[in-house]
C-alpha cells in the first residue's frame, strides 16, 4: 500500500473530509473517506453519485494495499480520458496517503476547461482536500501466532514490550497461545528473539 519497500510507514486520513471550490464558472466538490478495501471504496463513490445525482460528473481514484503491490483505480467519469482521475491519483500519491478514496464532483458552468485546464482543476481540488484532511502516521503490520510453555510467559512479555507489539490475544490452555501484531520491519528480529529466549521451545502457527 505503500510507496517505500525498505519502509513500513504509511499515512492514512482519519476521518472523512471535503473540500469545495469554483473554478471559471463550474463548482468543484472534492470528498475523501478512508477505506480499507475496495468493496467499501466503491460503495463510497456509489454513495457520492447518489448524494450529487445531479452533478455533470463525480471522477475518483483510490489507492489501497502495502508494499510494492498497492491496489489502485481511477475512473474519469465521462471527463476526458487521463483529464480527472489520474490527477486525483497523482494528488494522492504525492502525499503518501494509502487506504483512501477521493472523489471529486463537478457541476459544469458553462465555460469549457479544455484537457490541461480539467487535468489542473482536478487535481487542484484533490491537492487542496488533502492538505485539510487530519492525516496519522501507520505502520505495516504482521500478525503472528505462536505457544510456548508456562515458564516462558515473563519472557515473552519482555519480548512484546521491547518490540512494542500490539498484543491481539492470549489464551491459557496446557501452553499459552499469543497473538499479536508486529510491525513488518521488525518481524525477523521479533521472531529469531522469540527463539533464542526460549531456547528453540516456542512453536509458531
Amino acid at each position: 500500500m505503500r510507496h517505500n519497500s525498505n519502509s513500513d510507514k504509511f499515512y492514512r486520513i482519519k476521518d472523512k473530509c471535503r473540500y469545495e471550490e469554483k473554478i471559471k464558472d463550474s463548482r468543484f466538490i472534492a470528498t475523501a473517506v478512508p477505506v480499507n478495501e475496495e468493496k467499501e471504496a466503491s460503495s463510497f463513490i456509489s454513495e457520492i453519485k447518489k448524494e450529487f445525482h445531479d452533478a455533470s460528473h463525480n471522477c475518483s481514484a483510490y489507492r489501497i494495499g502495502s508494499g510494492n503491490k498497492p491496489i489502485y483505480r481511477y475512473n474519469d467519469d465521462g471527463e476526458p480520458s487521463g483529464t480527472a482521475g489520474r490527477p486525483i491519483l497523482k494528488a494522492i500519491e504525492t502525499r503518501e496517503l494509502s487506504d483512501i478514496c477521493v472523489v471529486v464532483t463537478r457541476y459544469f458552468g458553462g465555460t469549457k476547461l479544455g484537457t490541461g485546464g480539467l487535468a489542473r482543476a482536478y487535481g487542484q481540488l484533490a491537492t487542496e482536500l488533502l492538505k485539510k484532511c487530519e492525516v496519522e502516521k501507520k505502520y505495516e503490520t504482521r500478525t503472528v501466532e505462536f505457544s510456548v510453555g508456562f515458564d516462558f510467559v515473563g519472557v515473552i512479555h519482555n519480548i512484546l514490550d521491547k518490540f512494542k507489539v500490539d498484543l491481539k490475544d492470549s489464551q491459557y490452555g496446557d501452553d499459552v497461545l499469543f497473538r499479536v501484531e508486529v510491525r513488518s520491519t521488525a518481524f525477523a528480529a521479533f521472531k529469531e528473539n522469540l527463539i533464542e529466549a526460549t531456547n528453540g521451545q516456542v512453536r509458531f502457527r
